[in-house]
């Protein structure tokens, strides 16, 4: 069988004219000739091959993340969402820079030997991909801490702050660059804090250290580095344009496309119900809303003591009292 196949591929190239059949054969990546690069030192054909291999891989994990959400209740599904973003956002920006579009050419301050030195190309869309992905990561690790939403908000800020810094440095082509690239490292020690001394505690008490802490200090290592290969890339002017790619590419897959896996299976793990992430199909559920057991209760509101990070008491769910509303009458018990 394997032999008539083969016979009959040949058949058909042969019925093809010459031109045809070698572009079926050669299957070259033409980008560069519809979309022209800009700057001297600009992505090659080489580059644009692994950024298409990249995004190629990142919709294959959405595909697959995708069908394990489909299988998952629907109250269980608040991880996969976040993971399916992770997911998404980078398969779109990879298609981009891919394509050689979102990009423009800065001036470079470092004129480098055996680099091309008058322009650089900036990938300005891969910063937007940062921008949208990175509150994504720390919403998700923070949600599995039980922390405030104002912590939440805060942290998120910091990694929005951490990748428009980044793209202000980039744009930049004087020495001036190197000041948003101190903001930058500014915001990944606050971001640090946050996830590691902050928010360890509530891990603690919430009984998801286990997980939280070694996710944590596994994105804030490759957080890490990305500021090692702005310097070598838009920043130094030191490696070419697909060295630049090839080294953003290798974090993004461990940061995003393994870290969103990881969701995926911890979500099997988790307590959503304790964590407060416990949905039906009009929403978020407080915690001990509906416990199966025809009871429906919800959190009574009563006043921010100094100190709390929201409106409502986590040491209730961590063993100690709170307020509670069973049916139309209020119990409060007191946590001492």
């Amino acid at each position: 069988m394997a032999g008539i196949l083969g016979d009959d591929v040949n058949l058909a190239l042969r019925s093809m004219d010459g031109e045809t059949a070698s572009a079926i054969l050669k299957r070259a990546n033409d980008v560069l000739k519809t979309n022209r690069p800009v700057g001297n030192n600009h992505m090659t054909t080489h580059g644009s091959d692994w950024m298409w291999a990249v995004t190629a891989l990142m919709a294959v994990l959405f595909l697959i993340t995708l069908g394990l959400t489909l299988v998952t209740k629907h109250r269980q599904r608040v991880y996969h969402y976040l993971a399916l973003a992770l997911l998404l956002i980078p398969t779109i920006t990879y298609f981009t820079m891919a394509s050689n579009l979102g990009s423009t050419a800065i001036r470079t301050e470092f004129k480098q030997d055996g680099i091309q030195g008058r322009t650089r190309q900036v990938f300005w869309v891969r910063y937007i991909g940062w921008f949208i992905t990175w509150p994504i990561i720390v919403l998700s690790l923070l949600l599995m801490t039980g922390v405030g939403w104002s912590t939440i908000i805060f942290t998120m800020g910091l990694s929005m702050l951490y990748a428009v810094m980044f793209l202000c440095g980039a744009l930049t082509h004087s020495s001036f660059k190197w000041g948003y690239f101190v903001i930058a490292l500014l915001a990944l020690f606050l971001l640090a804090y946050q996830l590691l001394v902050a928010a360890r505690p509530w891990a603690r008490r919430f009984d998801t250290s286990k997980w939280y802490i070694p996710l944590a200090a596994y994105t804030l290592f490759f957080w890490c580095l990305y500021p090692i290969s702005w310097g070598l890339s838009e920043g130094g002017n030191v490696i070419s344009n697909d060295g630049e790619h090839v080294f953003y590419g290798i974090l993004d897959i461990f940061s995003k496309g393994l870290f969103a896996l990881a969701l995926v299976f911890l979500a099997k793990q988790m307590d959503f119900k304790r964590l407060g992430l416990w949905m039906h199909d009009h929403g978020r559920l407080a915690p001990g809303y509906d416990d199966g057991t025809g009871r429906h209760e919800k959190l009574a509101h009563h006043p921010v003591q100094p100190g709390r990070d929201s409106g409502y008491d986590h040491d209730q769910y961590a063993g100690s009292g709170g307020a509670r509303v069973t049916d139309t009458t209020t119990t409060t018990t007191t946590g001492v």
